[in-house]
């Protein structure tokens, strides 16, 4: 596999407990790329450990404008705003600084304070206003419903909008490498395929996992119609409602595992498998992956009245039929692929993911 390659060319020159997590991510890869992100890390946590509402000052702006409406009247508000402590921008740097003296001192002045907004909007605490009060009036316009729910909002979105400038320099440091997901067994050292991903396992790992690659290479190399059969099916209908009483009905897409009783469905699965990994895990484990019935998209015009079933094809869309089997296919296939990964994690007891940043 040549995605085993590149990673096991990777690992040469990575080290993986050396990985940055940002936001449930683990990533590792060039040295002044971790190194980058290990102090945005910093800095955010450090943040995100203090009452950030200390450093600002809590006012009500009343220079809320919206754009003329059609009868070219504007509407104008007050909303909740926060600035940083200070009357000027050199008195509110110092106070900043001071504030955040462990930060500035560790990561320096630059890093931290050049991204931190002087000026944060909130929530509008107004009705819109035709004409334009006074400031002194504004008070009058106040609504106390507004201004509960604009400070109530404050509380989760204003360290939101501290933070948003650093996590935005992680995701342009990010974006500029290809990801490759590497999941890895406490202890393992072998790279494994396993549905086309990449996983790092011990021995005995492999042998958990082994038969789960051998179902999915059959699955594979079989494709979805020697397990299904896909069919169109015309008893699509949405119920009754206020503008259609009689109904919508419709017709769209379906695979569901060849055999006609749920028993007889197993029975094919479970003889169309291979026989020594549905041994390894188990019958009921292996008829778990696939799901018998898989409904796909409608391919038919939306009717009023039900036409009767040899009726149905005149109003079927081929191109829709068409694409939409082969979108059933990649479901059932993804179906399949997402209850063999979730087997494997639980049947290795703890998978570590990383983000190979290459």
């Amino acid at each position: 596999m040549e995605k085993l390659g590149r990673i096991a060319e990777a690992l040469h020159s990575l080290d993986l407990s050396s990985g940055v997590a940002v936001e449930g991510r683990t990533f590792v890869g060039p040295a002044d790329a971790m190194a980058r992100l290990r102090d945005l890390e910093g800095i955010i946590s450090g943040l995100a450990s203090r009452d950030l509402f200390a450093l600002y000052e809590r006012s009500v702006a009343h220079d809320g404008v919206f754009e003329e409406d059609i009868n070219q009247s504007g509407r104008y508000y007050a909303y909740l705003l926060f600035e940083l402590r200070g009357s000027t921008p050199e008195e509110k740097e110092d106070l900043l600084s001071a504030a955040l003296e462990d930060l500035v001192s560790t990561h320096g002045k630059g890093a931290v304070l050049s991204k931190i907004p002087a000026r944060i909007a909130g929530r509008q605490v107004t009705e819109s206003l035709v004409l334009r009060p006074e400031s002194e009036d504004f008070p009058a316009y106040y609504s106390r419903a507004r201004m509960a729910y604009a400070e109530k909002m404050a509380q989760d979105e204003l360290p939101k909008a501290i933070l948003a400038p650093f996590r935005d320099e992680e995701e342009r440091i990010l974006d500029g490498f290809d990801w490759t997901t590497l999941r890895v067994q406490p202890g393992g050292t072998e790279l494994v395929d396993v549905c086309g991903d990449a996983y790092m396992l011990t021995p005995d790992g492999k042998e958990v996992v082994a038969p789960y690659t051998e179902i999915w290479a059959s699955f594979v190399e079989g494709g979805c119609d020697e397990y299904y059969d896909l069919e169109v099916r015309t008893d699509g209908e949405y119920p009754p409602d206020i503008d259609e009483a009689l109904g919508r009905y419709y017709a769209y897409v379906r695979a569901a595992l060849k055999g006609q009783s749920a028993e007889e469905q197993r029975s094919r699965l479970i003889a169309a498998l291979p026989a020594a990994a549905v041994e390894a895990v188990g019958e009921e484990a292996a008829a778990a992956i696939f799901k018998p019935r898989v409904d796909g998209d409608q391919v038919s015009a939306t009717l009023t009245i039900r036409p009767d079933a040899d009726e149905f094809p005149s109003y079927l869309n081929e191109k829709r039929v068409e694409a939409g089997m082969a979108r059933l296919r990649k479901q059932v296939a993804i179906n399949a692929e997402a209850e063999i990964l979730a087997a494997v994690e639980q049947g290795l007891g703890g998978i570590t993911k990383y983000v190979i940043l290459e």
